[in-house]
């Protein structure tokens, strides 16, 4: 259930990246690799945002409305 809702989120970057042009990616919002936080590859630690935005945040963890 948990693979097939990450599966999900990669669709809907990709298919996202098609209709619009903008290249989505999905991101962890508690970065994998941090000097304070360790997060999981799980489909609740994991969003669809731009690249630019993803680049933006790098491995940081931000706050999240």
């Amino acid at each position: 259930e948990q693979k097939l809702a990450m599966r999900r989120l990669y669709l809907q970057a990709m298919e996202l990246t098609k209709v619009t042009g903008e290249r989505y990616v999905v991101d962890h919002i508690v970065p994998l690799i941090n000097s304070d936080v360790c997060g999981l590859h799980v489909p609740w630690n994991l969003r669809v945002i731009t690249q630019e935005e993803n680049l933006k945040k790098s491995n940081k963890l931000l706050a999240t409305p």
